[in-house]
C-alpha cells in the first residue's frame, strides 16, 4: 500500500476521518472523497465502516457495493466474476448503434452468441440497446465455463427482467467451454448466427505479474478478480475460431483484445478463408480494443465501419 503523507492526512481529516483508510486504495484525495460519497449513497450507515475497511485492503469498490453501471444497466458484481469495464461498455454501445443504423427491417430477427460472458453484461446491454431502444427482434445465447459466472449472469437476467419483462425473454445463459470441440452441440439449437461476441481472457502471465507502470495490471485486480477470466494469450482466440466461428453459418464477430498481436493472430488464422475479412478497432483512449470480423458479402459487413485498420 502507498505511504500517506502527514500533509494529506491533515487535509483528509478536515473533511472526514473515514477518508484516511480510503487513501490507501486511491491515488488522490478527490478520488477518495468520491468513493466515500458512493459508499454513503449506496450502502446503509451500518455497513460504512466494513465497506471502508474492505476498500482499504484494495478490494474493488464494485464488489463492495455489489454492482457496476454498464450503459443504461446496473450490473450485479460478485467475487469470482470479472467486473465489467468501461472499455467493454464502449464497444458494445458502438456496435449497438451501428446495428440500429443498418437494421432497416425491424421484423428480421438477429441471432447472437456471447462466449465467456462473465456477468452477462455484454448480451444484456446488447439486448437493451437493440430490443428496448429500437424493438429489433433478437435471440441471444450466452455461455461461460465458470459456474459463478453462469449463476451471476442468470441473477442479472432476472434483475433485468424485473424492469424489462418482455425483452428479457430474448436472452438465455448456460454453461459452455470454448475449448470443447462440441460446444455448439451443447449450447445451440440454431447454428445460423448473425454475430458472435466475446471478451475472453487475454492478459499474458508476464503482464499479469507486472506492475502497472510496465504494462501490468492493478494490484487490486490481481488480488481480487478471478485469474480464470484474465489470464490468456492466443489460445482463446484460436478456440473461438476453430470451435465456433468456422463451424457456424455466421456473418460476423467482435472479440475484445488487449494487444495488436492478438488482432493479427485472428486475422492470420482466417487469411486462407477468402470469405472472411478482419479489422482492428480502437477505444476512445487510442488503445487496441477489438478484432472485428465479417463475411465479405454478408449484411453484417458494415461492421468494418468500426475499424481503423483492415487486414
Amino acid at each position: 500500500m502507498p505511504r500517506i503523507s502527514p500533509k494529506l492526512v491533515k487535509q483528509a481529516l478536515r473533511d472526514s476521518p473515514l477518508l484516511i483508510p480510503l487513501l490507501r486504495a486511491n491515488p488522490n484525495l478527490e478520488q477518495a472523497k468520491l468513493e466515500l460519497r458512493w459508499i454513503k449513497s449506496e450502502l446503509p450507515r451500518s455497513q460504512w465502516l466494513d465497506a471502508i475497511r474492505r476498500r482499504s485492503k484494495l478490494e474493488p469498490l464494485q464488489y463492495i457495493l455489489g454492482s457496476q453501471p454498464f450503459g443504461a444497466l446496473d450490473i450485479l458484481c460478485r467475487r469470482n466474476v470479472l467486473i465489467p469495464r468501461w472499455e467493454t461498455e464502449e464497444w458494445v454501445l458502438k456496435i449497438s448503434a451501428l446495428i440500429r443504423k443498418h437494421h432497416i427491417r425491424s421484423d428480421k430477427q438477429l441471432n447472437i452468441l456471447d462466449v465467456c460472458t462473465g456477468s452477462g453484461c455484454i448480451p444484456l446491454l446488447l439486448n437493451y440497446e437493440l430490443s428496448e431502444v429500437q424493438n429489433i427482434p433478437l435471440n441471444i445465447h450466452a455461455c461461460d465455463i465458470s459456474k459463478y459466472a453462469v449463476g451471476l449472469s442468470i441473477e442479472n437476467l432476472k434483475k433485468y427482467g424485473e424492469k424489462y419483462p418482455l425483452s428479457s425473454k430474448n436472452v438465455e445463459f448456460s454453461k459452455g467451454d470454448v475449448f470443447d470441440e462440441d460446444i455448439l452441440k451443447n449450447i445451440l439449437s440454431n447454428k445460423e448466427l448473425n454475430l458472435v461476441t466475446s471478451n475472453p481472457p487475454y492478459i499474458p502471465l508476464h503482464d499479469f505479474n507486472s506492475p502497472v507502470h510496465i504494462n501490468g495490471i492493478e494490484k487490486s485486480v490481481r488480488q481480487y478478480e478471478p485469474s480464470i477470466a484474465l489470464l490468456g494469450e492466443n489460445e482463446f482466440y484460436e478456440a473461438l475460431i476453430k470451435n465456433i466461428i468456422l463451424k457456424l453459418h455466421l456473418e460476423s464477430f467482435v472479440f475484445e483484445v488487449g494487444y495488436t498481436e492478438q488482432v493479427e493472430f485472428v486475422a492470420n488464422m482466417l487469411q486462407e478463408n477468402i470469405n472472411w475479412q478482419c479489422g482492428m478497432m480502437k477505444d476512445s483512449s487510442g488503445n487496441v480494443r477489438c478484432v472485428v470480423g465479417w463475411l465479405k458479402n454478408s449484411k453484417m459487413n458494415y461492421l468494418q465501419e468500426l475499424c481503423e485498420i483492415i487486414y
